[in-house]
């Protein structure tokens, strides 16, 4: 089984790749952090290839630009795992080389290992750990969506032979039905963004704009008008830019972003606003408030007191699913209310 990114190619490991895992393995600051020992000798790491590696759903993470072997990316499924785990349940578990840090490759990995678990192998739940102190890992996790569940304190590490604190976190995706009648669902998490996904924000902006009933859906070149273009230009450059996406098949099919900008929801120089929308059939699924709650808890964390929004009087649905959120009207022009949230 081989598994393909944008940029990545997860596919099973091979004894010729021993060399080059022992070129990243041998490195110290990769896998005593990770719960394992750093490889000795091409041999150990061609030993580890055939009893670790040799696992299902055990993959060698590798550039589309010459396949060769960067990393590792594996679903223990049930009792593979070490967390006590039900046969309908797996962990995650991942490394990549210390020259690859840093350029989003292992979330990149870990996303298709996600829709592998849920839409492949028909998982109901995902975890992944990682030790204190390592806050690579803990960034990935929460980079794909997953949260925190619990803390083990104190456990004996056999394989390292130390004492350690784990944490544990999960994710547990939500069932979509796009079609009750031919009982057709699929899976929806909630995740960050990735950076080759921030073009896709020009879709959300213009599936965002609020068309009423019998009225024609304007240009899709709307979204390069000066009024609009603050909401996507620059993207993650700024204070106040937070998005996460709603992810079904590996795919993004909704987003909830915020800047602090001239936009039309726009407060006050300390506020962030949103904007927020799905692709048209993943709307009206309970999506968009689970969108919303994940932002405004994201914005609690960074130590924002309040958010704001610019919502259409006539687009009702917008409206009360603001209302039941907690948002309150501050102001209004002819058409449209201006809504805070203080968090």
């Amino acid at each position: 089984m081989e598994l393909f990114t944008q940029r990545l190619i997860l596919r099973p490991w091979k004894l010729s790749d021993a060399e080059r895992l022992y070129q990243y393995a041998k490195n110290p600051n990769i896998g005593p952090v990770a719960g394992w020992p750093a490889h000795t000798s091409i041999e150990n790491s061609r030993e580890i290839i055939q009893t670790v590696f040799a696992q299902e759903e055990t993959y060698a993470v590798c550039l589309k630009t010459d396949h060769a072997a960067v990393g590792c990316a594996a679903i223990s499924i049930g009792s593979q795992s070490n967390l006590n785990l039900s046969d309908d349940e797996g962990e995650i578990g991942y490394w990549i080389g210390e020259p690859l840090w840093g350029q989003g490759l292992i979330p990149e990995a870990c996303i298709e290992l996600i829709r592998r678990s849920f839409e492949d192998l028909k998982l109901k739940r995902l975890w992944c750990g990682y030790f204190e102190g390592n806050e690579k890992s803990r960034r990935v996790q929460e980079k794909c969506g997953f949260v925190y569940h619990h803390t083990n304190k104190n456990i004996h590490w056999e394989l390292m032979d130390d004492i350690r604190t784990e944490h544990i976190s999960v994710l547990e995706p939500m069932r979509v039905w796009l079609d009750e009648e031919k009982e057709e669902s699929r899976y929806c998490i909630i995740r960050r963004i990735q950076r080759n996904e921030i073009a896709r924000l020009k879709h959300f902006l213009y599936e965002a704009i609020f068309i009423p009933e019998g009225s024609d859906p304007p240009a899709k070149n709307i979204v390069e008008q000066p009024q609009l273009r603050v909401y996507t230009d620059g993207f993650g450059t700024q204070k106040g830019d937070y998005c996460l996406v709603a992810d079904s098949g590996g795919k993004a099919v909704g987003a909830v972003w915020t800047r602090i900008t001239q936009d039309y929801g726009h407060i006050d120089n300390d506020t962030p606003s949103f904007a927020i929308s799905l692709d048209k059939e993943y709307r009206g699924k309970g999506i968009g408030t689970e969108l919303m709650k994940r932002m405004l808890g994201l914005l609690k964390a960074q130590g924002y007191k309040k958010a704001s929004l610019a919502v259409q009087k006539a687009n009702s649905a917008a409206l009360n699913m603001y209302n039941n959120l907690g948002f309150e009207t501050v102001s209004e022009k002819e058409s449209e209310y201006i809504m805070l949230h203080r968090l």
